[in-house]
């Protein structure tokens, strides 16, 4: 029984192992893929207040500038949007990963128990 009980805690102790370091793997590529879509972001809004700069000095008048203008903020608000859209869309697909791992853990670990309380039960 002594080497069923050791092999028990291995098992869970490796089983514990993979699951961490499974979560680790999906917290890297959450934060890499949400670094990315504020990089991406950052690097846009960038870009669109170089073109906002330009646009002040190249306008040829006050109606073609307030037409440029909404032309950007345009672009800017349909940009907001779809990041928005990509970000919801990661978020939900990572808490799906997390919510499945989370149910995998606690049928591993409800297993493990059975089997170690079975253990108890059984004469030495």
């Amino acid at each position: 029984m002594q080497k069923e009980i050791i092999e028990l805690i291995e098992q869970s102790t490796e089983t514990a192992m993979e699951s961490a370091r499974r979560i680790g793997e999906l917290n890297q590529r959450t934060f890499e893929k949400m670094f990315q879509y504020q990089a991406d972001l950052a690097a846009f809004y960038m870009d669109a207040s170089a073109r906002g700069l330009e646009l002040i000095t190249k306008a040829k008048g006050y109606q073609d500038l307030m037409a440029g203008q909404t032309a950007l903020l345009r672009e800017c608000g349909e940009r907001n949007m779809a990041a928005l859209r990509e970000g919801m869309a990661f978020a939900n697909e990572s808490g799906n990963e997390y919510g499945a791992m989370f149910q995998e853990g606690v049928k591993v670990a409800r297993e493990q128990a059975t089997r170690a309380t079975s253990m108890m039960k059984m004469p030495a």
